[in-house]
């Protein structure tokens, strides 16, 4: 064994030396293990009190019987939306206040088929969400209503007691945030006439159910920053062959001066970042590209010049035991979703991994009924409360169950348009008259001088 030991021996003499440098940097290591698990307990308890101090409000939307307006008017009022962002903006505000990015919930509910719109929204943002709508559909209606989830059994004991059952889960999407889906723009056919409304497949699910069945979906929105729109910059750059600084190499500009020594004598000197040698090569790289590759970059860039919100499309289905079915539910919805499909660009899907089904199939294998019980019971505290999924690793893991780890509910984007797509009053032409609650006249103009801004309260 003396021969293989000799070798590694001056290892072992460094080490015996350096013992006590290596046990310092252990206990350093250490150490901001330890502060970094403070840092996120500290910020999820700080951010838990911020969020229950909010006040919120459930807005009820009663549609008038003639709607002109195309979703470009709701676009409007979610760029309205969109201004009213907040984020700390230092360290007092974030470790002190704990301030989170508000969100807002943009809700459609069937009762036995009866549509109702809702906007969820901060109490002190009450004002302005009303403002910004009435500037857009000036004959609207919106009151301030009970929510309906404070009559929704708190437990699935209750619910199994009534004897009902309830299904649910939430969307994502299929690719990377930054391919968008198809938004209202290709299904319109003019500003004041439309070809087809692209709720009216959605809302069309939502009132074919039964009189004792119920439907309600919560859209989640929280405003971003820019830097998404970065990432999507990135994404554009890389599918048209673009360098950028980062993608420059030492190679590539030893390669030019190596060029331009040899080839000074009959040409001048050209260099890869000139503007015109990347002007050049990327109209060549646009030429060999085919029609659906351009407009899936044009899709892409037109996506990211709109303000984005950070999204999460929750649903929830209730029914009595005898006519309780999932696949209304399951297909229904992503059916009515699928309009928003694109060949190459994005579409939804359902996330598994919080719908409220599972088989033995599916890992960790084991107590199937008590997972998906653990679902159901997250899920419906998630409705309830209209709940972000976690930012903060270790909030997750305060949160989570044994049954049911709370890691798989996550958010994405979407900007401006999409949400108007998904979201927006129903046009005229949208045969909902029977199933939509709607107001009965005309809504007058409000008094001019009528304050918009609230003073908070302290």
């Amino acid at each position: 064994m003396q021969p293989f030991i000799e070798p590694l021996s001056p290892i072992f003499k460094f080490l015996q030396v350096n013992s006590a440098i290596f046990q310092w940097l252990e206990i350093f290591v250490l150490l901001i293990f330890l502060l970094k698990i403070f840092e996120q307990t500290w910020l999820f308890y700080k951010q838990s009190i911020f969020k229950q101090g909010i006040e919120w409000v459930l807005l009820e939307i009663k549609i008038p019987r003639e709607v002109l307006r195309t979703p470009l008017a709701m676009e409007q009022f979610f760029m309205n939306v969109h201004g009213l962002r907040n984020a700390a903006g230092n360290l007092l505000e974030k470790y002190v206040d704990g301030e989170v990015t508000l969100w807002w919930s943009l809700e459609m509910v069937s009762f036995g088929g009866e549509i109702h719109f809702y906007i969820r929204t901060p109490k002190k943002h009450k004002k302005m969400i009303e403002a910004g709508l009435y500037a857009q559909y000036p004959y609207t209606e919106m009151s301030e209503v009970k929510d309906y989830m404070d009559e929704f059994p708190k437990e699935t004991r209750e619910i199994y007691q009534k004897g009902n059952n309830i299904f649910g889960g939430e969307l994502i999407l299929k690719k990377a945030d930054i391919y968008p889906i198809t938004t209202y723009e290709r299904f319109e056919l003019s500003k004041d006439e439309m070809a087809i409304d692209p709720i009216s497949a959605l809302l069309e699910v939502l009132s074919n159910i039964h009189k004792e069945e119920k439907f309600y979906l919560q859209i989640l929105i929280r405003p971003l920053g820019s830097e998404w729109q970065e990432e999507g910059k990135k994404l554009v750059d890389k599918l048209v062959g673009r360098k950028t600084k980062k993608d420059s190499t030492v190679g590539d500009t030893l390669s030019d001066i190596a060029r331009n020594v040899f080839m000074s004598p009959v040409e001048h000197p050209k260099w890869a970042g000139g503007e015109k040698g990347k002007e050049e090569k990327l109209d060549l790289q646009m030429m060999k590209m085919t029609p659906g590759e351009k407009d899936i970059i044009q899709a892409i860039e037109d996506g990211i010049s709109k303000p984005g919100f950070a999204t999460v499309i929750r649903y929830l289905y209730y029914a009595p035991n005898s006519i309780f079915s999932t696949n209304f539910a399951r297909r229904g919805l992503i059916g009515a979703m699928n309009q928003y499909a694109s060949q190459g660009l994005n579409s939804f899907r359902a996330n598994n991994k919080v719908e409220t089904r599972s088989r033995w199939v599916y890992f960790p294998y084991l107590f199937v009924k008590k997972r998906v019980e653990a679902r159901k019971q997250r899920l419906l505290y998630n409705f309830r409360n209209r709940k972000m999924p976690e930012e903060l690793k270790l909030g997750r893991a305060y949160t989570s169950h044994p049954l049911n780890f709370n890691t798989q509910s996550r958010s994405f984007i979407l900007n401006t348009a999409e949400l108007a797509t998904l979201y927006h009053i129903p046009a005229e032409g949208v045969l909902t008259a029977p199933h939509i609650k709607r107001a009965e006249s005309k809504r007058m103009g409000p008094p001019a001088g009528l304050p918009i801004f609230e003073e908070e309260k302290k």
